[in-house]
């Protein structure tokens, strides 16, 4: 690779666009993003089983047999064992009692006890639990939670037999279960969009301070952008949610793209051996190697949690995964061809003068 820029490099900045394209495509029309329970709310539950779990079978139990809204399934199969993911939205019944206790435990906090034991009565009442006359507005109170966790419990007992029968699950078989409220779902992900933008507004500052110059600091920031809707197209063709998991492993794409790219800019703008185009060609031996060690280490990280199905890990490898590969695409076929771009511009402008 003596001088990989010498010749047209600027016809190379056709492939981050296409590709730009077709990433948007992938990410808001076809299979489109789609945010998790965390961000949500909604229930989750997990099988794990020795045994094949058949989708198939799966979504007809479900649909026959429980009526779940906005129902979700995926399944994985892997030489340590079989697992299922269930998502679904909470029930409308179990939102309604869970508000009259959320009033109940406000009225609670404030000292109010004839609006605590009446949201509790009311609770106990939607339950079909027998309703006396309370005295003390604690004991109201810890009646009717009491009353949601035992339906809640043999709610999801229910569906468990059923689904051991259909599934016909023998051997050693897990179940793991997680609810989040709408509120709290809503709550999580408003901050989460904060603390991102707020991540992605410093880390542009510290940019234009660092260069001083408007075209080079703004292709960092399209690499950047580009680096995270790769990771975000990576998740829709593997069906990861967007969720608590997955956002700050998109921020710390953020981190990695830019240092890459501050790398390359630096060298090129700073640097005082040889052309511009063989500074950057330089640059690129120096960030591919970086960036592969990484991928490396990531592809082993995602072959590891896949196989023993630790999905947490699982999630954020394969997005930076994704995002390291965009990392290559927009670094060395888009960054560079613009700064590259820009400099001929600047050293033309100067001959002039």
């Amino acid at each position: 690779m003596q001088d990989f820029y010498q010749n047209n490099f600027k016809k190379f900045m056709i492939i981050p666009l296409i590709l730009s394209i077709v990433m948007l495509f992938f990410i808001f029309i076809f299979p489109g993003i789609q945010p998790g329970i965390d961000l949500t709310g909604g229930n989750m539950l997990i099988i794990r089983s020795e045994e094949k779990i058949d989708e198939a079978i799966l979504s007809t139990t479900l649909n026959e047999n429980f009526s779940l809204k906005e129902l979700k399934i995926s399944t994985i199969a892997s030489p340590t064992g079989y697992g299922a993911w269930i998502q679904y939205n909470k029930d409308p019944f179990i939102v309604e009692v869970e508000e009259l206790l959320n009033e109940a435990t406000s009225a609670l906090d404030v000292e109010n006890d004839d609006d605590a034991i009446k949201y509790s009565s009311e609770a106990l009442v939607l339950l079909n639990k027998e309703v006396s006359e309370f005295s003390n507005s604690k004991i109201a109170v810890f009646q009717a939670q009491q009353a949601l966790a035992d339906y809640k419990e043999e709610d999801s007992l229910k569906l468990q037999s059923v689904l051991i029968e259909k599934l016909n699950l023998k051997g050693e078989f897990e179940f793991q279960k997680r609810e989040i409220s709408p509120t709290l779902g809503e709550a999580s992900f408003s901050s989460s969009l904060w603390i991102s933008l707020i991540g992605v507004i410093l880390i542009t500052l510290i940019v234009f301070i660092a260069f001083r110059q408007l075209v080079p600091s703004a292709a960092i920031i399209q690499a950047m952008i580009f680096d995270v809707l790769a990771g975000l197209a990576g998740m829709t063709l593997l069906n990861i949610p967007l969720s608590l998991t997955t956002l700050p492993a998109l921020l710390m794409l953020i981190g990695y793209s830019v240092d890459t790219d501050i790398m390359l800019t630096s060298r090129v703008l700073k640097g005082r051996d040889g052309a511009s185009t063989q500074r950057a060609t330089s640059s690129m031996k120096t960030g591919i190697t970086m960036t592969l060690t990484s991928m490396a280490a990531l592809l082993v990280m995602i072959l590891f949690s896949y196989f023993y199905q630790i999905d947490v890990i699982y999630q954020i490898s394969v997005v930076l995964f994704f995002g390291l590969i965009g990392d290559l695409i927009a670094t060395w076929f888009m960054n560079a061809p613009i700064l590259l771009w820009w400099v001929e511009k600047k050293e033309e402008s100067n001959k002039k003068y």
